[in-house]
């Protein structure tokens, strides 16, 4: 995994977490959004009773009415300043980090967590997929990578993901409807990620390649190849994995 890529990790489950950086950047823009609006609060308050005080009849019949100074009015509008941005501190070791993507957050198309059922957890993935892994990538650093994917969908997805392997290939499965939605395996270095190509046009930002022979000659798919865990290959099978049983238009 690359140094750019560095994620938080449990170290308690092992369980991959939202990159740190993501993370910090996540929380700086949730205290703005705070700001702004208790800003606003203040704003609107202070014109409101402005205004209130404009429209009610205090000044007598046939009195001149005293206009206040605009220096007056302008102060009774202007909102107190923000409160000065705290300044996050660098965490000393690892700390566990739920994962809430948000569109606005991520510059790809990150997909929503949505809360699992209590009590679910993460079906372990068998040890003859991860001896396969392993015997093709001695490093263990594909079979890491194929891991994060796997938890972050089993977290993400609301559902149960289950993996089994098949003539070299990995398949992902939507458990409560029991259907493939992609397709796992390794190649030059590379996972290799194949799945339905309606979803094509979203992938195209990446590493597009050929589609495995042996796949091909069975189903109509896409494939992509990646080298860490990335935000859009993720939001995509995310999407798969709710669309199951729909076909391309």
């Amino acid at each position: 995994m690359s140094i750019k890529q560095q994620t938080l990790i449990s170290k308690d489950n092992g369980k991959l977490q939202l990159p740190y950086a993501d993370y910090m950047a996540i929380m700086e823009k949730a205290r703005e959004g705070k700001r702004i609006r208790q800003a606003k609060e203040v704003a609107l308050a202070s014109l409101m009773n402005f205004l209130g005080g404009e429209s009610r009849g205090e000044v007598p019949a046939g009195a001149k009415k005293e206009e206040r100074p605009v220096a007056e009015k302008a102060a009774a509008v202007e909102p107190k300043p923000a409160p000065e941005p705290v300044k996050p501190q660098p965490a000393p070791k690892a700390e566990k980090v739920s994962i809430e993507f948000e569109a606005e957050k991520q510059p790809a198309k990150a997909p929503k967590a949505r809360k699992m059922a209590e009590g679910i957890d993460v079906p372990p993935i068998k040890k003859d997929i991860s001896d396969h892994f392993n015997k093709h990538d001695e490093s263990g650093r594909l079979f890491s990578v194929f891991k994060q994917y796997y938890t972050c969908l089993n977290d993400t997805c609301g559902g149960t993901v289950r993996v089994t392997m098949k003539d070299g290939f990995c398949s992902l499965w939507n458990y409560d409807e029991w259907e493939e939605f992609a397709f796992v395996d390794m190649f030059e270095g590379h996972l290799r990620i194949a799945l339905d190509p309606r979803y094509t046009d979203e992938l195209k930002a990446l590493s597009l390649c050929e589609v495995p022979r042996l796949l091909s000659s069975r189903h109509n798919l896409v494939c992509v190849q990646v080298d860490d865990l990335n935000n859009t290959m993720l939001a995509v099978l995310v999407k798969a994995f709710e669309e199951v049983g729909l076909t391309a238009s």
